[in-house]
C-alpha cells in the first residue's frame, strides 16, 4: 500500500475586521452629523460649521485614549464610551466657548447620539467591504486553508458587528476579540501552524502589520486612515509585506502564485 501523499500545510490569513472587512468611519460620521445638526438646533443656528467643529471634536476624542474614565479608573482606550464621551466633551467645549449654558440633560441626550454608531442594525444594511465576500469565499474554496479574525475593541461592540454581519460563515469559531494586537499573539499563531505560510491581513500597520512582521508574520498591508490617531507607516519591506489598494487584490496574488 503506497503511502498518501504529504499535503501541503495550509495558508493562514489572519484578518483585521474594522476598516478591512467592514467599514466604520461612517457610522462615526453619521452620528457626529446628528451632533452637529442638534447643536446647531440648540444654539439657534449660531455654530462653528461642520468641518471645524469636526477637527476639534477629533482632537478631544484623541487625547481621550489616554484619560482615565471616572467610572471605570482605566483609561478610556478603544472602548465603547470613548466616542460618545467625546461628543459631551465637544458639547462642554462649547459651553466654555460662550455658546450656551451646559445642561446635564443636553449632555445625556448628546451621548445617546454618539451611542448611535455602534448600531448593529446600520452595519448589517451596509455589509462587507466591497470584494470582502468574494475574497472570503475564494480563500475558503481553495480547501485547507485557514482564515482567522482577530480583531482589536470592546467586546460588546465589536460582537454587535460580527453577528449583524454573520462572519462565522468564513471564520467558524475562528473569532477573537483583544484589546491590542503583539508580537505574543502572532508567535503563537506561528507555534499552531508551524510550516506554514501565515499572513496578516489589515489597514493599520501600526497594529496589524508591524507586530505581525516582529513574530516573523507576512503581512497583507489595505491601508486606509481614518483618524488623527492612525500614523503614515514607515518605508514597505516588498519582501515581507505586499500593499494592496483594495481587498480583492488578495485573490490577484493567489492566482500569481505569489502566496
Amino acid at each position: 500500500m503506497q503511502e498518501k501523499e504529504n499535503k501541503a500545510p495550509p495558508r493562514v490569513f489572519i484578518w483585521d475586521m474594522d476598516d478591512t472587512l467592514i467599514w466604520t468611519s461612517w457610522a462615526y460620521s453619521r452620528a457626529f452629523a446628528k451632533f452637529h445638526e442638534y447643536m446647531t438646533q440648540l444654539y439657534d443656528y449660531r455654530l462653528l460649521e461642520l468641518r471645524t467643529l469636526g477637527t476639534i471634536s477629533e482632537e478631544i476624542d484623541k487625547a481621550l485614549i489616554k484619560t482615565t474614565n471616572p467610572e471605570t479608573g482605566k483609561p478610556y482606550g478603544y472602548g465603547m464610551e470613548r466616542f460618545p464621551m467625546s461628543l459631551v466633551e465637544t458639547y462642554k467645549w462649547l459651553c466654555s466657548h460662550g455658546y450656551g449654558k451646559y445642561h446635564e440633560m443636553v449632555a445625556r441626550r448628546v451621548k445617546l447620539i454618539g451611542m448611535e454608531a455602534f448600531d448593529p442594525l446600520g452595519y448589517k444594511q451596509q455589509g462587507l467591504v466591497r470584494g470582502a465576500e468574494e475574497t472570503l469565499n475564494f480563500i475558503r474554496n481553495q480547501g485547507g486553508d485557514v482564515q482567522i479574525l482577530l480583531t482589536k475593541g470592546e467586546h460588546l461592540v465589536q460582537d454587535y458587528k460580527i453577528v449583524a454581519l454573520e462572519l462565522e460563515r468564513w471564520f467558524g469559531e475562528e473569532i477573537y476579540i483583544i484589546a491590542v494586537k503583539s508580537r505574543d499573539i502572532f508567535e503563537e499563531y506561528q507555534k499552531r501552524f508551524k510550516g506554514s505560510a501565515i499572513y496578516s491581513v489589515g489597514n493599520s500597520y501600526g497594529s496589524d502589520i508591524a507586530p505581525a512582521l516582529e513574530a516573523g508574520v507576512r503581512g497583507i498591508f489595505i491601508p486606509y486612515y481614518t483618524w488623527l490617531g492612525e500614523k503614515p507607516p514607515p518605508p514597505i519591506d516588498n519582501e515581507k509585506v505586499f500593499e494592496l489598494k483594495e481587498i480583492s487584490g488578495i485573490i490577484g496574488l493567489y492566482t500569481d502564485c505569489r502566496i
